[in-house]
Formats: C-alpha cells, sequence, structure tokens
C-alpha cells in the first residue's frame, strides 16, 4: 500500500522548458538545439545541480567555452526565472492527494538559486513533507546514495513510496531501491497513473 508520493520539480511539476524559450528571441532551432547541448547536457550543468557552481561562476564558464554564443548566454542566465512556471495539472494534484492522507516528498536535481526563487513565488511547496535538493546536499541523481538519502531522513519505506520523474535512469535507480516508479513524460497523465497504483485521487 502506498503511502507516500516523491515528485521530481523539472517537468514533473514545474516546467522548464529552455528551447521554447529560446525561440522567442531565434528562430534557428539548428542553433538552439546547439545551445541545449552545450549548456544543459554538459558537465558544468551537472556541477550547478550539485551545488558545486553558482549561477554567476557558471555562466563565466559558459562565456569563456562558448564565445559565439555569447548573447544566448547571457539572455538564458539572465532570464532563466521566466522559464520556470507551475505545471498546474499536476500542482493541483498534490491538494488532493494531501487531503486524502497521503506523505508528500521532493527528491530533485535543481540548481539552488533557481530552487530558492521557485520556493519563493508557489504556495504548493507547503504541501511537502519533506523535500531534498541536489545541490543543497551535493548529490545528484541518479547516484544511489541521494535516493537513501531522502529514504533515510525522513524514516520511508521504499514499498510503501511511489517516485514520479520524468527521465529513465532516475526511476529506474529509484526501482532498484523497490520504490514504485512513474515516468512521467510530456503526453502521461499523471492521475490516471496514481489511479493504477490504487491511490485516491
Amino acid at each position: 500500500m502506498i503511502k507516500n508520493i516523491i515528485f521530481d520539480l523539472g517537468n514533473v511539476l514545474i516546467s522548464f522548458k529552455p528551447d521554447l524559450f529560446l525561440l522567442k528571441f531565434t528562430k534557428d532551432r539548428t542553433r538552439i538545439n546547439k545551445f541545449m547541448s552545450n549548456i544543459i547536457q554538459t558537465d558544468i550543468w551537472l556541477q550547478l545541480d550539485r551545488g558545486t557552481l553558482s549561477l554567476e561562476q557558471a555562466q563565466e564558464k559558459f562565456l569563456s567555452v562558448y564565445p559565439e554564443d555569447a548573447d544566448l548566454v547571457i539572455l538564458f542566465f539572465n532570464r532563466w526565472k521566466e522559464i520556470l512556471t507551475p505545471i498546474r495539472e499536476n500542482v493541483k494534484l498534490l491538494e488532493e492527494l494531501k487531503s486524502n492522507g497521503y506523505k508528500l516528498y521532493v527528491l530533485s536535481n535543481f540548481i539552488n538559486e533557481a530552487y530558492e526563487y521557485v520556493n519563493e513565488c508557489y504556495n504548493f511547496f507547503s504541501y511537502f513533507d519533506g523535500i531534498v535538493i541536489s545541490s543543497k546536499i551535493n548529490l545528484i541523481k541518479p547516484e544511489l546514495e541521494i535516493y537513501q538519502y531522502l529514504l533515510q531522513k525522513y524514516n520511508l519505506n521504499p514499498e510503501e513510496s511511489v517516485f514520479i520523474d520524468d527521465t529513465v535512469e532516475c526511476t529506474l535507480q529509484a526501482s532498484r531501491l523497490n520504490i514504485k516508479t512513474i515516468l512521467y513524460l510530456p503526453d502521461t497523465n499523471l492521475r490516471a497513473e496514481l489511479k493504477k497504483l490504487n491511490l485516491k485521487v
């Protein structure tokens, strides 16, 4: 019987689509794809998630490595807050799940400054019984240690828990600990997936 529901933040509860944001400023999709590969999918970005680099330090590194994309780098780092918006249909579920007696948790790779911003802006964080953010503890998914940290910190039984994440690697790691998982993709109906696990929602 599931008692604990663990949520990733990015693209589960909070939309993070830098490519769509950049389309407002350039229609060159090849350049945007290159930017995404050079910025988001890099070791420097992982250091941001791990909390070993600040946004300011990361921007300086990216500008030195990719001077030809300086305009996009500066735009992105100056206006990143605009990219982080709630996924309303999923956020709405939090209140329902909470009222039905489930314990709610966050386990997310998230940049420290970005987490501080969303936590201040959006009141749905009050529904959570516990929150583990990668940059706060210098661990990142899918490292096993971050899952163990969550389970131990909040004394959770993995077999009574379900984890919702948008990446296969992260759900697979949770499964190895006997946590049930939901892989959340753009066309996933989260309410329907929760009902399949016999959750009241």
